[in-house]
């Protein structure tokens, strides 16, 4: 494998985040997530999220670029579902040419070892039930399932599965 490096996310990443993000969801959610949904994804506003939330993103960089990122927290946005969790990864996306490098277990670990550092627990994963090659990843880091619910995509409902770890 090159050599890659992870740091935080600057407020000039949000573009090439973006663009990391629209390109995986249309190429691993193909099938599992609605095409029109997939193929109307809105950029624009796409850019000013990330802008609004950059410093809770760290990014990979390799050959010079951004291939993937991870979006997590030290708290969680389900905790009134889950409230055993106190963090969160809420987001962890590698380019598909760059998959099977092992960028997505150092962006993990990263978010990993950061939470633990702050004192954080038990961390917890969302992912789509459909997505099994993600549903591998999750596992062979360490997450166990512990339960389902739903999450609303575009105009229709998907179900998802939740993925815990000590920290």
């Amino acid at each position: 494998m090159g050599e890659y490096g992870i740091r935080k996310m600057n407020y000039e990443d949000a573009e090439a985040v973006t663009d990391v993000l629209i390109n995986t969801w249309q190429t691993s959610y193909r099938g599992i997530v609605s095409d029109d949904c997939l193929d109307h994804m809105d950029r624009d506003t796409l850019i000013e999220r990330r802008r609004r939330q950059y410093k809770d993103y760290i990014v990979v960089v390799m050959e010079g670029r951004i291939v993937g990122f991870c979006w997590y927290m030290n708290n969680n946005s389900y905790s009134q579902d889950v409230p055993e969790a106190d963090s969160e990864v809420v987001a962890l996306y590698v380019l598909p040419e760059f998959q099977g490098k092992s960028l997505g277990r150092a962006l993990i670990t990263y978010a990993m070892d950061d939470l633990r550092g702050q004192g954080r627990k038990k961390m917890v994963i969302w992912c789509l039930k459909e997505n099994h090659p993600s549903r591998k990843f999750y596992e062979k880091m360490g997450g166990t399932i512990f339960g389902e619910h739903k999450t609303h995509i575009g105009n229709l409902d998907y179900d998802e599965v939740g993925f815990m770890y000590n920290l």
